[in-house]
């Protein structure tokens, strides 16, 4: 066998950090996980400490792995795959400096929330030899994939709208014992210059979603943030957004304030001319409605597919195949696809600020 595929991680402040290290882990013959390398925060370790994020990422995940002491040192043991889950404000710093290194690198969601910094990536992965992606975890469920390929098969009509609702959460640290508003202040999630916030977390997922069955970049975007239950923070915890796609629309919502969904599915709910096709992100079921009757309690799904386990629909497998072999990745890790979802996003965000809709720049342009 040809050598092993060198992976690394920079940065451990988002917590699906940990993701990474676990999905290559589950291929040991062909990936050599190298080690890490925090990207420290500007307010220090008093916002938090390298050994408190490290506990929090690999507190179950046996030995520790190689820490090393700047981005450029790990950059000089000249790894295959960089994997960066730094906070949103250093996505495009570090993915940039991998790209001039010639290193390939996958960013943990979203790439961004700045039209700007995903420009600044493109700009360098023009110029690298090597490649940027983006990881969504929704790009791995098997009921979405499924409902995409029939939405891009016709079997609703034409998609009209796309809505995905934030599940029952109340941030990402809701479940910590040690819950303490006062040490959560500090901590990028709970800070806007550093691109935290539920509009990040959760809404960044509507965009992509909606991007995705629609197969197009949005035109103009309307959009509220609020908070309502977090005081100690200056960032939102709800969001709210109208995607206007121009023949489509798409609603897309991101909460921490939201106590229950109250049996309402996630989505993403796709409504056609011909029909309406519902998923949720908490089961691995796709239902899809052919039968109007108006003014009447909903019929049962014509049909009800739960799709049959896909062992290599997951990013590791992706971005090995890729790396080896040049084969094909999933549409919505690709650089070019985040590019039209970060285009919305940022519309959003200036919507938010300036109480209007705002136009979507073309970042191609």
């Amino acid at each position: 066998m040809t050598d092993k595929l060198k992976v690394a991680i920079a940065g451990l402040a988002h917590v699906h950090a940990i993701g990474f290290y676990s999905t290559f882990k589950k291929y040991p013959e062909e990936v050599d996980f190298i080690g890490l390398a925090d990207i420290p925060d500007p307010k220090g370790a008093t916002a938090e400490s390298l050994e408190s994020r490290l506990a929090k990422n690999f507190r179950t995940k046996g030995p520790m792995p190689r820490i090393f002491d700047s981005l450029d040192s790990l950059l000089a043991e000249k790894p295959d795959l960089v994997c960066i889950g730094s906070d949103i404000a250093d996505h495009a710093t570090v993915a940039v400096q991998c790209l001039q290194h010639g290193v390939n690198a996958v960013i943990e969601k979203p790439m961004a929330l700045k039209i700007q910094d995903g420009i600044r990536m493109l700009d360098a992965a023009r110029k690298s030899t090597a490649s940027l992606f983006v990881n969504w975890p929704i790009a791995w469920f098997p009921a979405f994939n499924i409902a995409k390929q029939m939405v891009d098969d016709g079997k609703i009509g034409r998609p009209l709208r796309v809505v995905y609702r934030s599940p029952a959460t109340k941030g990402p640290y809701c479940s910590e014992p040690d819950f303490d508003p006062k040490k959560l202040g500090d901590i990028w999630w709970y800070r806007h210059d550093r691109g935290g916030g539920s509009l990040a977390d959760y809404s960044g997922y509507s965009f992509t979603l909606a991007t995705w069955f629609l197969k197009k970049m949005a035109k103009t975007v309307y959009g509220l943030r609020k908070n309502f239950l977090m005081p100690f923070t200056d960032v939102e915890d709800y969001s709210d957004f109208i995607i206007d796609f121009g023949d489509a629309v798409a609603q897309a919502e991101g909460s921490w304030s939201t106590f229950s969904s109250g049996e309402i599915p996630t989505g993403p709910i796709i409504y056609g001319s011909e029909g309406t096709i519902v998923c949720d992100r908490f089961t691995n079921i796709v239902k899809v409605y052919k039968t109007f009757k108006p003014y009447v309690q909903t019929p049962p799904p014509e049909e009800v597919i739960t799709p049959e386990p896909m062992p290599n629909l997951n990013l590791a497998r992706q971005l090995i195949d890729f790396i080896r072999d040049g084969k094909p990745v999933h549409e919505m890790i690709t650089l070019e696809f985040n590019l039209k979802q970060l285009a919305a996003m940022d519309a959003g965000v200036r919507s938010c600020e300036s109480g209007s809709a705002e136009a979507v720049i073309d970042p191609f342009a």
